[in-house]
């Protein structure tokens, strides 16, 4: 074996098999968004009226609707049942009324037709999740829905975690964690594309990083294909979902290889599989991109109330004193229709995991690692400014921070991807660090519900956590929602503790448990005592 062979940190995660840290990781991701499923009244996230409406026309086979003022000025027409959404759905945010307000709609499966702004966007999304309101044109048919989106955004996600567990790699595990947010997880449970064009960035980040930033024999042949298809997915995924997949793509490979190691890249241009999984990526993205000139979703409406003029300095200013602010608390957890915010001791501690990932990597990196951090989460904030300097004449104060985070998350991510925190602080820190990641990561989940339960459930206003009693309850009560989410931040944890390397003579009892209801799991291998006495690993930097 080569020198390099052996230079990553060969005792920081616990050889678990591929298939044992998938199921146990896309378990808890889903979970937790299966919380919010259940939680939420119809139309309890951003815009998801519309985009149920979208969801049953693409699923019904109403793949394409002419453009028309349908909604909001824009978006199109599609035929579905009067079962299906409230006919005041809005009544919770328009004028911030527990879900109480909602009027239960008629027991009428007969169409009529409906406009949503959401009409002109690609079904890819809309054709799995719509599928059982097809099914079931009511309040159940759109749970279920919600959980198919979730799990296909738990699916990316433990995909991210099997990369960076069998990368033995537990700082990029801890970051696939926080990188999680209850906002990523929130839109993961609705009916909302959103949660699954953020979990492809993830994706994609987390498997083109471990593809340019792998030394010579680190990657066997096998698991190169492997991570090349991941790469594909959530490229795919990305490029086809929205009208901005294709710049963020862009940008994240171009960052991608802007870090890799000397050499790398070419080499992988050689390989036969990553011209087939390119020739695949840019299918779907000529797809993609010929949906949104042929669907007509790239002519915005303008904004129902002309924004007032404003000079270039003007908008600057409020952009540095108010939208930042706001974009910074969408990351996290900005809920419902915006009028829900995550308490701040939530955002500063969800930001405090970020930051430790990322700013003892900044110190201890290499300039130019360094640089590559700070690069991408400039060019996602400039981003942000400059759309809404473009279009804030015609559409006012639009733009959110989910829009770029597909390419921003890359800042953490990459931080995570790099070993200096863990040659730095030691093989303990970094356990100990990683647990803290998963076990906060889990009760903020479970935080972050109980708040916007009690927004719908009591009122908007209520300080108190009132998530067990309320005006409205969900279908299923509000227990279950809530253990659902405990559960799946708990297995979080479990992930992480299962992952470590134990210590030498330990007996691995908790595995032992694992065995009996995980198949295929494998015991972790006795350390051998090295040929030469006094012989250490190498374990260079980064």
């Amino acid at each position: 074996m080569s020198k390099d062979a052996v230079s990553w940190p060969p005792k920081l995660v616990r050889p678990m098999r591929s298939r044992a840290v998938f199921l146990l990781a896309f378990t808890a991701f889903f979970l937790v968004s299966a919380g919010w499923a259940l939680a939420l009244p119809a139309n309890g996230t951003n815009d998801e009226d519309e985009h149920i409406v979208r969801a049953y026309g693409a699923a019904s086979g109403q793949l394409y609707s002419a453009p028309a003022a349908a909604a909001r000025g824009g978006g199109a027409w599609y035929d579905v049942p009067r079962s299906l959404l409230p006919v005041n759905a809005d009544c919770t945010y328009r004028w911030e009324l527990p879900a109480s307000c909602l009027q239960r709609p008629p027991d009428d499966p007969s169409r009529t037709e409906v406009g949503t702004a959401a009409g002109r966007y690609n079904p890819l999304y809309y054709v799995p999740v719509g599928l059982p309101m097809v099914l079931s044109p009511n309040m159940a048919g759109i749970i279920l829905g919600r959980l198919v989106s979730a799990a296909m955004v738990a699916g990316l996600l433990a995909a991210s975690a099997t990369i960076a567990v069998r990368r033995r790699s537990p700082l990029l595990l801890a970051a696939v964690i926080v990188a999680a947010t209850p906002n990523m997880l929130n839109l993961a449970g609705s009916i909302n594309p959103s949660g699954l064009e953020l979990a492809a960035g993830v994706l994609t980040w987390t498997a083109l990083l471990t593809l340019v930033r792998a030394r010579a024999g680190e990657l066997s042949d096998r698991w190169t294909s492997q991570l090349l298809l991941a790469a594909g997915i959530g490229a795919a995924t990305l490029v086809s979902i929205r009208t901005l997949g294709p710049l963020l793509l862009g940008l994240t490979v171009l960052a991608c290889m802007a870090v890799a190691r000397p050499g790398r890249t070419r080499e992988l241009r050689q390989r036969r599989d990553f011209r087939a999984v390119g020739i695949g990526v840019a299918i779907a993205g000529l797809l993609g991109v010929a949906w949104s000139l042929f669907s007509g979703v790239l002519n915005n409406p303008p904004a129902e109330t002309t924004p007032r003029h404003l000079s270039f300095v003007e908008k600057i200013a409020y952009i540095l004193g108010d939208r930042l602010t706001q974009w910074v608390a969408q990351v996290v957890g900005r809920f419902s229709y915006g009028e829900v915010q995550a308490p701040n001791g939530l955002l500063v501690a969800w930001y405090a995991l970020a930051l430790l990932i990322i700013v003892p990597t900044l110190l201890f990196a290499t300039w130019r690692q360094s640089a590559a951090i700070l690069g991408i989460a400039a060019v996602s904030v400039a981003l942000l400014v400059g759309f809404e300097v473009l279009y804030y004449q015609h559409i006012g104060w639009a733009q959110q921070s989910r829009y770029i985070l597909p390419f921003g998350v890359g800042a953490l991510l990459y931080a995570g991807c790099l070993r200096r925190w863990e040659h730095r602080f030691g093989e303990v820190a970094t356990k100990r660090f990683v647990l803290l990641c998963a076990s906060g990561a889990g009760l903020m989940h479970l935080w972050a519900l109980a708040v916007v339960m009690t927004r719908f459930q009591v009122d908007q206003r209520e300080k108190a956590l009132g998530a067990l009693h309320g005006t409205w309850l969900p279908a299923v009560g509000p227990q279950i929602p809530l253990l659902t989410t405990a559960l799946g931040g708990l297995l979080l944890v479990v992930l992480v503790v299962l992952s470590r390397a134990p210590k030498p003579g330990a007996a691995p009892a908790i595995a032992v448990a694992l065995d009996a209801i995980v198949p295929g799991r494998r015991q972790p291998r006795v350390a051998r005592p090295s040929a030469r006495i006094g012989s250490v690993p190498e374990r260079s930097s980064d």
